[in-house]
C-alpha cells in the first residue's frame, strides 16, 4: 500500500512537469524556466500531503480494509488536485512577477486569457474542492487511528499526538470549506474580488499552526513531566 501510493506520489509530481510540452525553441525554453517557480510551489504541497500520510503509516502502520478504501481515496483526489494547484500556482506567479517588475499592465492581457477575472472564483471553488477532499480523507484516516487507539496500545503522548493531529487536519479542511464558501458568495453575487479573498484565506492555515505548534509543546511537555515522575 505504502509503495502503491509513492509510486501515485511520484506520478503526480510527474503530471506536474510533463504538463509542459518540451521546448521547441529557446524562447519556450525560457518560458519553461520562468513557470520552474511554480513547479517548485507544488512540489512543496504534494510533499505536505505525502508527508502527512507517511507519518500515519510511521505511527500506525494499519492495513486493515478501511486503511485501504481510504488510501485509495486520497489517491485519487490527489491526482484531480494536481491540475488545479499547477495552473493556480502558474498564473499566481506570473501575476506577481509582473506586480513586482512594475509590468502588470502590459501583462494584463496575457494574465486575463489564462482565465478572464470573472471565472476567478470557479477556479477557487475547484481548487479549494480538491483540497477539502484530500484533508477530509487525512482526517478520516486518524480518525480510523483513534478508534483503534486500544488495538495499537497507544500510550498517553501517543493518543495526545493522535488528537493533535486529527485537530488539525480538522482546522485545515475548514480553512479549505471556508475559502470554497466565499468563493461560492462571490459566484452568487458576482464578485470576482472574493477570488483574492478566497485565496488569502488559507493564509490561515500557518497562522493556525503557529498557534497550535505552541500548544502543543507545552502539552507534551506536561506529558512528559508526568510520565518521568
Amino acid at each position: 500500500m505504502e509503495a502503491l501510493s509513492d509510486g501515485v506520489f511520484a506520478l503526480a509530481i510527474a503530471i506536474l512537469l510533463l504538463s509542459s510540452s518540451v521546448p521547441g525553441s529557446f524562447h519556450e525554453l525560457w518560458l519553461f524556466v520562468q513557470d520552474l517557480p511554480a513547479f517548485g510551489v507544488c512540489i512543496i504541497f504534494i510533499y505536505w500531503i505525502w508527508r502527512q500520510q507517511v507519518a500515519f503509516f510511521l505511527r500506525y502502520g494499519l492495513y486493515d480494509s478501511k486503511t485501504s478504501i481510504l488510501t485509495l481515496g486520497l489517491l485519487f483526489f490527489v491526482l484531480f488536485y494536481v491540475y488545479p494547484l499547477k495552473f493556480l500556482m502558474t498564473w499566481l506567479m506570473q501575476f506577481f512577477a509582473a506586480l513586482i517588475t512594475g509590468n502588470l499592465f502590459q501583462e494584463s492581457d496575457h494574465l486575463s486569457q489564462m482565465i478572464p477575472m470573472d471565472k476567478m472564483p470557479y477556479l477557487m471553488v475547484l481548487y479549494g474542492v480538491g483540497f477539502i477532499c484530500i484533508w477530509w480523507v487525512l482526517y478520516l484516516l486518524y480518525s480510523h487511528a483513534l478508534s483503534k487507539a486500544e488495538y495499537l496500545g497507544l500510550n498517553e503522548i501517543e493518543l495526545y499526538e493522535t488528537k493533535y493531529s486529527l485537530m488539525e487536519k480538522k482546522t485545515t479542511l475548514l480553512i479549505g470549506v471556508l475559502s470554497v464558501g466565499i468563493a461560492l458568495l462571490g459566484l452568487a453575487f458576482e464578485v470576482p474580488v472574493a477570488a483574492a479573498v478566497a485565496g488569502w484565506t488559507y493564509n490561515l492555515i500557518w497562522i493556525t499552526t503557529i498557534i497550535n505548534l505552541r500548544r502543543r509543546k507545552k502539552q507534551l511537555q506536561l506529558l512528559q513531566a508526568d510520565v518521568s515522575i
